[in-house]
């Protein structure tokens, strides 16, 4: 037996529960058989459980095998008359009181769960003379009351309990649905956070594409460069390398005029695919383009790349999607990563989308890991964007509440400690979008704490790059996509207690628990 912190003792004695529950050495031995029964689900059993009942009346287990039986039979009311007369009779058995709360929790009268667990929803405030708890009693009970916490959105109280059946070592099908429970509460938590947000968000009023009747395709110093246009990221190291021989002045000037292709002919290709699907194949060309740029080391070209930056969400969205945040940092790295004065520029460049900026922005966090010696610049380089952004009018059209939450959660990252002031006047200023950062107490407590994960990325070679997304990202992964449908599949529930009806899961494409503002695919769920 163990002395837990909530004043009392838990055993795993057999012996235990026999005692409390009126299980004499006679029953003892019968009890798995009448277990059977329960779970055979056969109407003829009723009569065998009943006759037992009636042999052993100070025994409330049986009676709660009565209620299993009748929850595989579906028959729904007649679990709930069982539970009722098991706390008439048995009105100290403590899973009789946790079925009539899971009863309520079905019901979704949450309301009346507290009335029969106790206000406080502790075990040792609902039997105040008992020391000594078996570790089922203890578990059944928390797992209830994460049911509960979870349903009026207190997710601090559920979490608190979820943690002691972790630190207890148990795990079974129950505690799994609770933690589900609590991840559902979690992205509810979220949501509401990014209802009450945008309530009072501030966003760049960002371009719309401008629409052109361009369909001729340029023509190219290089014909190599046209196997960007017929090939997505599984083009192999062999054309890649064969097009990175090429004379870097006039490839470097082919790539820069496929950037600007794909702003002059966006309508072209958009219609294309809104008429025949979409196809990475044909528009992976951009990402193709920003990629050898970057493994050139082009820095001439960072204007034509942050043309790209530039352009509306739904070009960003066509052509880069999630590569915009997940991966741009690297080539921005390699090409503008020694000039933090031109990517602040383009920063405070007007009306240019959030992600977008974050894109740039996000690269310096990666300049701390891999250049630890550049860390004040870059502290300094936050610092003075922070009060452009303080300083700005919203006529400006530089001042976004999401952009600037990710900005902060960057600063956390490489633990700004030094802009805290700064971040607490964003704050106070209703700059921040709370649903991605947090709010400041967690902040505060986050940019101090040591990471548990390593934040450091590991720069790649184009070819070695392309390899790690198709191996490794879920889009292009079928055995990937397997192992999340396998995660994410409804919970099977012992019939031990009444069963639970299990609310949707996370899904891959819903808002990630953690908060990031990502999608879970590629944000906890996914973290190569």
């Amino acid at each position: 037996m163990s002395k837990m912190e909530t004043g009392y003792h838990i055993t795993t004695d057999p012996d235990y529960l026999n005692q409390r529950n009126n299980i004499s050495p006679e029953l003892s031995g019968k009890l798995e058989g009448f277990h059977r029964l329960a779970l055979a689900g056969k109407k003829s059993n009723i009569k065998k459980l009943l006759a037992a009942i009636e042999k052993y009346p100070n025994a409330p287990q049986l009676k709660n095998y009565l209620s299993v039986l009748y929850g595989q039979l579906n028959e729904e009311q007649k679990v709930y008359d069982v539970n009722r007369w098991i706390i008439a009779e048995h009105p100290d058995y403590l899973f009789g009181k946790v079925n009539l709360a899971n009863e309520y929790y079905l019901k979704k009268e949450y309301e009346k769960m507290p009335l029969v667990l106790g206000r406080g929803m502790e075990l040792k405030a609902l039997y105040p003379e008992r020391d000594t708890f078996h570790l089922i009693e203890v578990v059944s009970f928390l797992k209830t009351a994460i049911l509960y916490f979870t349903a009026i959105d207190d997710l601090e109280q559920a979490e608190i309990r979820y943690d002691i059946i972790r630190d207890l070592g148990y795990e079974d099908d129950h505690t799994d649905f609770a933690y589900g429970q609590i991840l559902d509460a979690r992205v509810r938590a979220a949501q509401k956070l990014e209802e009450e947000d945008q309530k009072n968000s501030i966003k760049v009023k960002v371009k719309s594409q401008e629409v052109t009747n361009i369909s001729q395709a340029p023509s190219f110093a290089h014909a190599e460069v046209e196997w960007l246009y017929s090939n997505g990221l599984y083009i192999g190291a062999d054309k890649l390398n064969t097009i990175l021989s090429l004379p870097k002045d006039s490839l470097i000037q082919d790539l820069e005029l496929v950037i600007q292709d794909s702003i002059d002919r966006y309508s072209h290709f958009k219609n294309w695919a809104d008429e025949n699907e979409w196809d990475e194949q044909k528009t992976s060309f951009v990402i193709h383009a920003i990629f050898i740029l970057g493994e050139l080391r082009a820095s001439k070209s960072i204007d034509a790349i942050f043309d790209v930056l530039s352009q509306s969400e739904e070009y960003l969205s066509f052509y880069l999607g999630d590569l915009l945040t997940e991966l741009l940092w690297e080539p921005l790295y390699k090409i503008v990563g020694n000039d933090l004065e031109v990517c602040k520029q383009f920063v405070c460049r007007p009306g240019v989308y959030a992600y977008a900026r974050i894109a740039v922005a996000g690269m310096l966090e990666q300049i701390v890991w891999h250049q630890p010696e550049r860390r004040g610049e870059v502290i300094k380089w936050q610092k003075d964007l922070i009060d452009i952004l303080l300083s700005a009018r919203l006529e400006d059209n530089i001042v976004d509440s999401e952009f600037v939450a990710l900005l902060i959660c960057d600063i956390v990252n490489i633990k700004g400690v030094e802009l805290l002031p700064q971040i607490n006047e964003l704050f106070e200023r209703k700059m921040v979008a709370i649903f991605i950062s947090g709010d400041l107490k967690e902040i505060s407590i986050d940019i101090k704490e040591p990471d548990i994960y390593e934040k450091k990325r590991k720069i790649l070679s184009i070819a070695d790059r392309y390899e790690q997304i198709t191996s490794t990202w879920a889009a292009y992964n079928e055995e990937y996509d397997d192992l999340i449908r396998e995660a994410f599949r409804d919970s099977y529930i012992e019939p031990n207690t009444i069963p639970f009806k299990a609310e949707p899961k996370i899904g891959r494409n819903d808002p990630c628990p953690c908060g990031s503002g990502k999608k879970y695919k590629k944000c906890c769920l996914n973290n190569n």
